[in-house]
């Protein structure tokens, strides 16, 4: 009976941490892995990824304040299709090419070699790397692009990290 009962806390125990680790999971991860959760928000002053069913939706669910200002939207089809990962933060971007802020890994958020088209805001620029934490070639600074394999060497489904300016 002793056994029975260790096995039952045991399986109760497992099943505890799988939902908490299901729990943590980012939302980035979930994006790639959930066809309901497609469009995300990446609010870059937190560094905070919200992922929901539509853009409008993600936007609310986000910690977002209504001031901030969307930078980028990328979408993982050419002409503005498909999933979209909108980067948001607090000020305007400066006319100046120096990165004022940046993702290292897209991988993290399920974007690693996805962005197929790209439409800036707010006077921002994006520039892509093809290996994480900016290393290996990159793209020119990109003001918006619909199909990103017509952008220098061809940018499709290419970009591992990115800045922003």
């Amino acid at each position: 009976m002793a056994t029975r009962t260790a096995f039952a806390t045991l399986a109760a125990m497992s099943c505890m941490v799988g939902a908490t680790v299901l729990a943590a999971t980012p939302a980035g991860a979930a994006a790639g892995a959930d066809p309901s959760m497609q469009h995300c928000v990446v609010n870059l002053d937190s560094r905070k990824v919200t992922c929901a069913a539509d853009q409008q939706q993600a936007r609310r669910l986000s910690d977002v304040t209504p001031t901030a200002l969307t930078i980028a939207i990328f979408y993982n089809g050419t002409g503005y299709t498909g999933a979209t990962h909108t980067w948001v933060q607090s000020r305007r971007c400066t006319s100046g090419y120096d990165s004022e802020w940046q993702w290292d890994d897209l991988g993290d958020i399920g974007w690693n070699n996805r962005v197929s088209s790209v439409r800036t805001y707010n006077r921002c620029d994006v520039k892509f790397y093809d290996g994480v934490d900016f290393k290996g070639a990159s793209s020119v600074w990109i003001d918006g692009a619909s199909n990103l394999g017509t952008i220098g060497t061809g940018w499709n489904n290419r970009a591992s990290s990115v800045k922003f300016s």
